[in-house]
């Protein structure tokens, strides 16, 4: 019983702020304020507030009594301004599978390899009120974010258990599925529907054991969904390119690879924004990157993104290397461990017989296959010049890098599915 007190505990101050979001005071359309859309929304704010106080070093109690504070006063003027506090099904339903969700992780407290010996000791460096200068675990390169909100919730928890850390993840995958089929302009059945298929070919409880990439999983949804308003709905940009560089940055503080994606993003951005736009993207991702590089050497954290995996002259390594080999042994097990993923693999499948039956549709959504196109070469690039066995280094990890954009092909196909269903 106190289990599911302290779940309930997480979730609803996570809700309250969610409900009392800054994002709720623009909301122009007069939607809900509990709507998918703006809880969504809030998530993302929240998430940004948390990453602030993760390079700052802020006391974790007083952010978070603070943030139910503004969280309950904005919700009490809400009410005065009689504004619209009706769920829609979708919100619901995200909800109430979040609580669900969150008694099969209490349950299930299995840590992988790497969740035990990286990314919990991570999480208990800032669970114990310490810094990144104070990490002294075997991979102290590695981004931090993901595990300071482990620590976080983990810290600001009814008992004291770790996985409370964790149900936060569960809430940002829950959401980040509903955020991208709400934008769908069809009946909440077929919502619905999407969602469930979503969640059958991604869903895994081990995915929640504190690994990183389940996270990148989801911001990458929410880039998607975003991107999918600027270039395909046209509605809202400024809005939605704030946000897409908001999730990007969580992105670059989250895992190694984030790297990668903040490059992919920044090309796809430059190419298909129009000019003012584009500068302003341009510049806000050279602030994200020039912002943690000073971080790191500032508090002198390696800027080798893997000190185990690279060499410092990567240059002279890839000439000692077999590139013909590594390139074939690359496209081997990336295809291996395609057919892991029935996500990605199913998609790639349907976006070709859509290509087949109508090629021109998919013209709209070149900014998907040039982003698909350069992250799978980067991905390939990442492995070449790598000083871990070969080809151990992919057979351990390639799964899980697939995983974090396996949903990119998503709403092509459903806005291709909606559109013939009409």
């Amino acid at each position: 019983m106190i289990e599911l007190l302290n779940i309930f505990f997480v979730f609803f101050s996570i809700l309250i702020f969610l409900i009392g979001g800054i994002f709720n005071f623009y909301n122009y359309k007069k939607t809900s304020i509990i709507s998918i859309d703006n809880l969504s929304q809030n998530l993302i704010l929240l998430l940004s507030l948390v990453w602030i106080a993760s390079i700052f070093d802020l006391s974790k109690e007083v952010l978070f009594i603070f943030l139910y504070i503004i969280s309950f006063f904005s919700i009490f003027y809400f009410i005065l301004a009689k504004k619209n506090f009706s769920i829609d099904t979708l919100s619901f339903f995200s909800i109430f599978l979040v609580f669900i969700l969150s008694i099969v992780i209490a349950n299930d407290l299995f840590l992988s390899h790497d969740s035990r010996l990286y990314w919990i000791e991570k999480a208990k460096i800032f669970y114990n009120g310490k810094f990144v200068n104070d990490d002294l675990t075997i991979k102290n390169e590695y981004p931090h974010f993901g595990t300071y909100l482990w620590g976080y919730f983990w810290k600001n928890s009814y008992i004291d258990y770790e996985y409370t850390g964790r149900i936060p993840y569960l809430i940002i995958y829950i959401f980040a599925i509903s955020h991208t089929v709400n934008v769908l302009k069809t009946s909440v059945t077929i919502k619905l529907i999407l969602f469930l298929i979503i969640m059958l070919f991604s869903y895994e409880s081990k995915y929640f054991d504190g690994r990183q990439d389940i996270l990148l999983f989801s911001f990458n949804l929410f880039v998607f969904r975003f991107l999918y308003e600027i270039f395909i709905n046209k509605q809202e940009v400024k809005k939605n390119l704030i946000l897409t560089i908001l999730i990007l940055n969580l992105i670059l503080w989250t895992k190694t690879d984030g790297l990668l994606y903040l490059i992919v993003y920044g090309l796809v951005l430059f190419f298909f924004l129009e000019r003012k736009n584009k500068i302003i993207s341009l510049f806000s991702i050279l602030t994200l990157f020039i912002l943690k590089i000073y971080f790191y050497k500032y508090w002198e954290i390696s800027l080798n993104p893997s000190a185990q995996m690279y060499d410092e002259n990567i240059f002279q390594r890839i000439t000692e290397i077999d590139i013909f080999y590594r390139s074939y042994s690359i496209v081997y097990w990336y295809l291996i461990n395609l057919f892991k993923n029935p996500l990605l693999l199913i998609s790639l499948l349907t976006i070709l017989g859509i290509y087949i039956f109508d090629r021109r549709f998919l013209f709209k959504f070149n900014y998907i296959f040039i982003f698909y196109i350069f992250i799978t070469l980067g991905i390939f690039a990442s492995f070449l010049p790598t000083m871990y066995d070969f080809p151990f280094a992919m057979i351990g990890s390639f799964d899980r890098i697939i995983l974090q954009h396996s949903g990119i092909f998503l709403l092509p196909i459903f806005y291709f599915i909606v559109t013939k269903l009409k």
